[in-house]
């Protein structure tokens, strides 16, 4: 499907420069016209990974690429079961070389199955901050150690109030887990905004 939406785009960007050669447009008009077209579309992609809060923009973007690792994981936990999430988290694991995301993923598996020794072994290979110190603060706050799950590592503006979410989910405070859930989710923008959403919505039903 992919490939097929590529050709086509293609097929109408040769279409495109066909026409304005006929029409006289000078090469270099033409190529600018293209080159501002391919921007356009880049930052529009850029946008709705990391800065948009149009959650529907997002979402169109998960179901177009969901056969992508990335994509695949946040579509299981918008859409898929708990087996679903652990499925496309060992896919997206096996995928990435890069330590950071590769032991991120893996503290996130870990969290899922409630294996708090392997979680606290991936945050300490994830060796990236602010990751490593959202990782390290997320477990503290599963263990109660309430000192040592704040720290100022955590410069992403929705982080702090996930770990206080996770917090407030542990001690069955309703109150204080949606209040920090929501506060959380406020802040953050694009996917990171659409897999807060619906890890708290998850989250909620065990309160």
């Amino acid at each position: 499907m992919k490939i097929v939406k590529l050709s086509i785009f293609y097929l109408i960007i040769i279409m495109l420069a066909i026409a304005l050669s006929l029409a006289g447009v000078r090469l270099s008009l033409s190529l600018g016209i293209f080159a501002l077209v391919a921007i356009a579309m880049v930052y529009r992609y850029i946008h709705i990974l990391y800065r948009t809060n149009n959650m529907k923009l997002v979402d169109v973007l998960v179901k177009d690429r969901k056969k992508e690792p990335f994509f695949a994981y946040l579509f299981a936990v918008a859409y898929g079961t708990r087996e679903d999430q652990l499925r496309s988290l060992d896919v997206v694991i096996a995928k990435y070389k890069q330590p950071a995301m590769k032991y991120n993923y893996q503290f996130l598996k870990a969290i899922m199955e409630n294996n708090l020794e392997e979680a606290k072994d991936a945050a300490d290979k994830i060796n990236k901050e602010p990751l490593t110190s959202y990782a390290k603060c997320y477990i503290a706050a599963l263990e109660g150690r309430t000192t040592d799950m704040r720290s100022e590592q955590l410069t992403q503006p929705w982080m702090q109030p996930a770990v206080e979410a996770v917090y407030a989910h542990k001690m069955k405070n309703e109150t204080a887990f949606q209040q920090f859930a929501q506060e959380s989710m406020e802040v953050a923008r694009g996917v990171q905004k659409y897999a807060l959403i619906h890890t708290f919505e998850e989250m909620k039903k065990d309160m």
